[in-house]
């Protein structure tokens, strides 16, 4: 069964918390993106037999994560 639009946000009160810094929302906030930015981090390789397989780049993987937190804590919430 496929997620619908509204079941993918973050609660507003769980952003306000976490922009906030407590811990404990901001841990759920990267929980939620943690897939996404996986996906994103994923980079091909090609091995000496020519087959093509995909690997996590760590250091744009923890780039990623640092941005989200730089824009979680300058979120202003309203």
């Amino acid at each position: 069964m496929r997620k619908t639009k509204q079941e993918k946000l973050i609660e507003y009160e769980i952003v306000k918390r976490a922009s906030e810094g407590d811990v404990d929302a901001i841990n759920l906030v990267f929980a939620h993106y943690e897939s996404y930015i996986r996906k994103l981090s994923l980079r091909p390789y090609t091995d000496e037999f020519g087959m093509t397989q995909f690997f996590v780049h760590y250091e744009l993987k923890n780039r990623l994560e640092t941005k989200l937190l730089e824009k979680i804590l300058d979120f202003e919430a309203v």
